[in-house]
Formats: structure tokens, sequence, C-alpha cells
């Protein structure tokens, strides 16, 4: 019995000895490294699991959760987000309000986690709807189409798109929209774009997504018979006065509608003359309200019906100017088309050193019209002046600086 006695009691010192020293060491690792308690710096991503394949999470939920961390000071400092996992899983739920956990797990051994925002969080499952929806063009501006065109009713590709998401969602769509401006539009405006998704009250509905993307809008703009945009030409006699040159003709408005017989208008070279100008013996800039200069049965519309055309030419002393009359080119014509112009030369006034425009011959000038991306129909277009570099020469007017051209 003592014996037993005595095996015990040895035991217990044993024990306690034991407990003594492991406390003496505990002791000494939480002096030399001992725990903190810490939100981690980074949060940490959540990731959707099982989420039922015609579900839908249609309200905002968090996407990341900020963990707080017991752990050694030593391991704490190298702890970083990639050492977490945050989940929220939706296996078996079905539509409705549902409270989730979010769950945080480690492989790391000695981590405490000591508290996580957010805990659970609400999540609204509802059923995905898909659905097509007819796309509206809204034509604006239409009232300041210029005078003689029209426009013809919208066409859109496609015409139809797809909507899809929550079903509460999807119902509370009524149309989709997109606007085309074709304030001042002489040809086809086309457009681009994402269409407007809107509930029955006009707001726009966010949340879905959409096939395809972007539509493309034409609204085509055709010019009515009997009437034509024309460029207006300054008619000039006589030259200034010697030691001066004509640096610049400008004329507001540059381009008018006229309107008369379809063949009267058909015939009509492009252009209109203004009166004509006297600038003999001129030393000073001449600025004239001159008419037009209109075949019989051939009226001006708009404001230029009842106001005169302004005619403002410049006359500086004769530091370095030339007047060159040059043919016109065409440049990116499409393989297949042919293409009339009126007139067939501009003037180009230049100005420039007196050495580079006394050996300046007419063939060194350019003047091309650049036809890229038009189509057949009636087209006004600004002409180019290509010059030889280096010269310090400068274009200070172009007469006329707007040519139609007809594409066919």
């Amino acid at each position: 019995m003592r014996a037993w006695q005595r095996l015990a009691a040895n035991l217990r010192s044993g024990l306690l000895a034991l407990f003594l020293a492991i406390m003496v060491w505990v002791v000494a690792v939480y002096e030399q490294d001992p725990p903190r308690t810490d939100f981690l710096p980074t949060a940490i991503p959540i990731q959707i699991l099982d989420l039922g394949e015609n579900l839908i999470i249609s309200n905002p939920i968090p996407t990341e959760v900020r963990i707080r961390v017991r752990a050694l000071r030593d391991t704490w400092e190298q702890l970083t987000a990639q050492d977490f996992e945050a989940t929220l899983d939706l296996l078996g739920l079905e539509s409705g309000e549902h409270d989730v956990p979010v769950v945080v797990t480690t492989l790391l051994d000695d981590i405490s986690l000591e508290d996580q925002q957010p805990a659970r969080i609400t999540v609204n499952l509802e059923a995905i709807e898909e659905r097509q929806i007819q796309v509206r063009v809204r034509v604006l501006d239409e009232e300041r189409v210029p005078l003689g065109y029209t426009a013809r009713l919208p066409e859109v590709s496609p015409e139809e798109i797809t909507i899809r998401g929550p079903k509460t969602t999807v119902d509370s769509v009524t149309e989709a929209t997109i606007d085309v401006s074709i304030a001042d539009a002489r040809d086809t405006v086309t457009k681009q774009d994402a269409p407007d998704i809107l509930d029955a009250s006009g707001r726009r509905v966010r949340g879905l997504s959409v096939s395809p993307e972007k539509v493309t809008v034409a609204v085509v703009v055709q010019r009515l018979r009997g009437y034509r945009d024309v460029a207006v030409r300054a008619s000039t006699e006589g030259a200034p006065a010697p030691g001066y040159w004509v640096s610049n003709i400008n004329v507001d408005p540059g381009l008018v509608t006229v309107f008369g017989e379809q063949a009267v208008i058909e015939s009509l070279p492009g252009f209109v003359d203004t009166e004509t100008i006297d600038l003999q013996d001129a030393t000073g800039d001449v600025i004239k309200r001159l008419r037009l200069d209109l075949p019989d049965g051939v009226i001006v519309l708009g404001d230029a019906a009842t106001e005169d055309i302004v005619v403002q030419i410049s006359i500086q002393p004769l530091l370095g100017g030339i007047t060159l009359q040059v043919a016109l080119e065409l440049t990116g014509l499409r393989p297949g088309l042919m293409a009339q112009y009126s007139p067939e030369a501009v003037d180009i006034i230049l100005s420039g050193p007196l050495p580079a425009l006394q050996d300046l011959q007419p063939e060194d000038a350019r003047a091309v019209l650049n036809l890229n991306e038009l189509g057949r129909g009636t087209h006004t277009v600004n002409p180019i002046v290509i010059l030889p570099e280096g010269l310090g020469l400068e274009v200070k007017s172009i007469v006329p600086d707007i040519v139609e051209v007809t594409i066919e």
C-alpha cells in the first residue's frame, strides 16, 4: 500500500514539474514572441459556391470579408490574404431571401479567427429570365434638316435585342431606345451605340446583360426634287492698285439652297456667282453685300433669300502673293463608280517668299477632292491643296472652297 502511495506521490510531483516546465517555456516564448490580435490589412475575397444554374443574385452583396486574427507576432506579421479562404455556399437554396454565413478557413496551425466582418450575408436569389425586345429609334432635330432635304424612316440592325437577368428586373423593362440626331444632315446619318433599356417611367434599368451590346442605326437624308445646294463664288473684275494683291476672299454664306424646275436645277454647274465686284486700283479691303446671279426661274431659299451675300475681299501690300488656277484631281473613288464635279478647277490664293512664288509653276500645286467613303449620290466636298514642301508657301484662300461632286 505504501508503495502505491509513494508511486502516486512521485507521479503527482512529476506532473507538477512538467506543468511548471511547460508554463516556464510558454512564458519564455510569449516574452520573446508575444501573440498579436488584429485585423488583417487586406480583405479576403468571397467566393460564391454552388449557385443554382437558373438562379442569379439580384441584390448587391459584399465581395470581401475583413478578419480579425490571433497568432504569435512573428506568424501574424507573415500572414497574407492568400493564407485564408472565404466562401458563401448557396447549395440547395431556391428563389427568395436567405441569410447565409460567410465561412473563413485556413490551413495554417496556431491561428485563431477572433472576428470577421461580415459574418453573414443576406442574399436574394431570383430566377433568370431572358426575352427579346424591339429597339425603337428616336430621331431628333428633324426640324433642323436643311431646306430641300427630307429624312426617311430610320433603319436599325438588329431590330431586336435579347435582355437577360433577374425576372423582376426583366419584367420591369418596357422598351429599348436609341437616339439619333439629324441636325444639319445632308446625307445618311449612321450611328452605332448601345440602346437605353427603360422601364415604364422612362428610367434606365440596370443589372441586365444585353446581346448584342450595340446596334446600328441609319437615317437616310435625301435631297428633294427641284432643290439643290450650290457653292457661292465671288465674281470679280479689275486688279488692285500696283503694289497690292488680293490676299483672301470670304463669302458668307458659302453654300446656299436653290429651288426651281428640276431640269434647270440639274443644269447648274454646282456653283452660282455673285454680282461682279470691281477691284480696279483698290488699296484696301472691299466689303460688299451682293445678290446672286441666278438663271431665270431659280430662287434662293433660307436666309440668303432675304439677305444679301456678304463678300469680303482682303487686299494687302504685295509682300508675296499669287493666284493659281489649278485643275481638280480626284482621289479615293471606289472601284466601279464614276464622279462628275463642277467647277473643274479652283483658284488657289497663295502667299510666301517672292522667289518661291516667282519660280512656282501651276503644275507645282495640286487641288484634290478626297472621295474616300463616299457612295452614290451628290456630295459637297472641300478641296485639299498640296504644295511643294520647304518653300514656306501658305494657302490663303480657295475659290470656290466647296465643290459639288455627283457619284454614279
